[in-house]
């Protein structure tokens, strides 16, 4: 498929600017010790991108029919924007352009001279406006905008500053938005100190319905209307990869990389033969340093649930590789499962993953076995296991992380991230996790299922010890214990901790509530809470992480145009 950008403007930008570097290249001499040798250049092999396993079954490829229903959706637009002339006073607005994203729209316009375009949406206080710049000059706009409250007529301010710096103007505009649905579960602030919390906003990653991002007034500012499940990630490029139904297919298989707009820019299905249930892929995706992408998913025709993966390759769809489960286990550990969903064979329950770049490997959450494991990629080849370490054969001793002080191995456990250097240590990682503290298969049963914590492991991957430096709602017990499901996410502008208690009970009721708490001597600077749910519902808060609304690297806006 071609793709041409509507517009001249950043051709001519760029067309100069590669001129003024020639021209600056040929008159300005580097220094001999920097001259950059063939030898160094960078290239491609220095992506971390081993070579796809040719054996590996293809159960995964590119959705073109997504993408084809994108192309049409994008031609209508244009369509309609030039029936008329539209100008920076009097501009095109289209609420919710691809129809998932109700609380966006797009701006289009035209100016005369190449400008520079800063649009802002006006929030009900001095915390709540979001603005942003768009850097390029060009005269054919095409501005999305985010940030728009539900049911509400919106002021949005759009300035503007010319090339040469003398020519400037300001509008404002309203952009009327729908109610939220009638089944959205509106969170509910329960404190707030917005000096003292990370900037963005606070995405709500559902179990099943809708994802959405909220305010430090915890009012709704972005959602999505599909039907999202559990896996969500933000990727390098400022997209988000989510795991939506193919309604064709009824089953959560479907992966759609999608702007903040709404636009789609890849789509994948996901088929695995021999698994009837919705949940095809079932927890997690983490976009590699290829950027290809990694998912959890189930063996086809497979005895045994949750204890695959599968490496997508981001252009084709293609299946690169497999990783099962129980190539990292002994045979008694999935042949002898007697733990939670035993009868579905769920021994692994894989529950997240996370590369670590500095040693091109992967840590595992294998939340039946109450255990961390990092393994090497993608020949998968234990490296050390974070967990209590009754249950094992003798030939695990040599992974196991031997405790040192007190330390309460995970249980039941969640949502690991590595953390970036805490100590000045190379031979140290630090592993921010959710400890369900639910024992499954080893742990200490005297205190599983009293309360729920984040947790911040030091492990020292030379002496393969482990130490605990920080955690996080002992102290709240019982009222925040959360059996299943669970995130910490750690924020590194304040080194605040952001942490998802999913599925606390009250009778037959749940709810999720979500808290962001300093560091060493934690306090709480933002807490909210869903209304209560019935367990039946499956209206869990799964994760919640704190982004940036908007991208944080340029977003070139475009839409597509059919092949001629």
């Amino acid at each position: 498929m071609n793709k041409k950008k509507v517009g001249i403007g950043a051709g001519i930008f760029f067309g100069v600017l590669i001129l003024v570097l020639f021209v600056y290249l040929s008159i300005v001499k580097m220094p001999e010790k920097d001259t950059v040798t063939e030898e160094d250049e960078p290239t491609t092999n220095d992506v971390f991108n081993p070579a796809a396993d040719p054996d590996a079954e293809q159960v995964s490829f590119s959705d073109e029919r997504e993408m084809n229903r994108q192309l049409l959706q994008g031609q209508r637009i244009l369509e309609e924007y030039e029936e008329d002339d539209y100008t920076f006073g009097d501009p095109f607005i289209m609420v919710d352009p691809y129809d998932v994203m109700p609380l966006s729209a797009i701006i289009m316009f035209e100016t005369e001279k190449p400008a520079r375009i800063r649009v802002r949406v006006e929030g009900k206080d001095e915390n709540t406006s979001i603005e942003h710049v768009y850097d390029k000059y060009e005269t054919e706009h095409r501005i999305p905008v985010l940030g728009l409250y539900p049911d509400k007529k919106n002021t949005v301010q759009l300035d503007y500053i010319t090339e040469d710096g003398k020519g400037t103007g300001q509008t404002e505009v309203t952009i009327k938005t729908d109610p939220l649905p009638d089944d959205f579960l509106q969170p509910e602030l329960v404190e707030a100190h917005p000096e003292k919390m990370e900037d963005g906003l606070s995405f709500m990653i559902p179990t099943k319905k809708y994802m959405y991002a909220i305010d430090s007034n915890a009012d709704v500012r972005w959602y999505s209307s599909l039907s999202v499940q559990l896996a969500f990630e933000r990727l390098e490029n400022g997209h988000i990869l989510f795991a939506t139904q193919d309604e064709a297919r009824g089953q959560y298989n479907q992966l759609l990389e999608m702007d903040m707009l709404g636009k789609i820019h890849h789509a994948y299905i996901v088929e695995i033969e021999g698994y009837e249930k919705s949940n095809i892929i079932h927890h997690d995706i983490i976009e590699l340093p290829s950027g290809n992408l990694l998912a959890t998913t189930h063996e086809p025709n497979g005895e045994y649930i949750r204890d695959q993966m599968i490496e997508i390759d981001r252009s084709t769809g293609e299946t690169r590789r497999f990783i099962n489960g129980r190539d990292l286990f002994p045979s008694e550990a999935y042949e002898e499962y007697t733990g939670k969903n035993a009868d579905e064979n769920d021994w692994f329950h894989q529950n997240a993953i996370m590369f670590d770049n500095r040693s091109n490997s992967i840590l595992i959450s294998a939340r039946s076995q109450d255990a961390i494991l990092k393994t090497s990629y993608p020949d998968a080849d234990i490296e050390w296991i974070l967990a209590a370490h009754e249950e094992w054969p003798a030939s695990y001793d040599e992974y196991l992380l031997e405790p040192i002080g007190n330390v309460k191995f995970p249980a039941g456990q969640n949502a690991m991230k590595v953390l970036p250097t805490q100590d000045g240590n190379p031979d140290t990682m630090d592993v921010l996790l959710f400890d369900n503290n639910t024992v499954i298969t080893r742990g200490d049963k005297e205190i599983s299922d009293t309360y729920s914590r984040a947790v911040q492991y030091r492990i020292n991957e030379v002496d393969k010890t482990v130490e605990e430096v920080w955690s996080y709602g002992e102290d709240r017990g019982k009222d925040f214990y959360s059996a299943i499901i669970g995130d910490a996410q750690y924020l590194f502008d304040t080194g605040n901790k952001f942490i998802t208690f999913g599925a606390i009970r009250n009778g037959d009721n749940m709810k999720s509530t979500i808290v962001e708490v300093t560091g060493d001597d934690p306090e709480v600077v933002f807490e909210v809470e869903t209304p209560e749910f019935d367990q039946d519902e499956s209206r869990y808060v799964y994760q919640s992480i704190r982004e940036s609304l908007y991208p944080e690297n340029t977003w070139d806006f475009f839409f597509e145009e059919k092949e001629e």
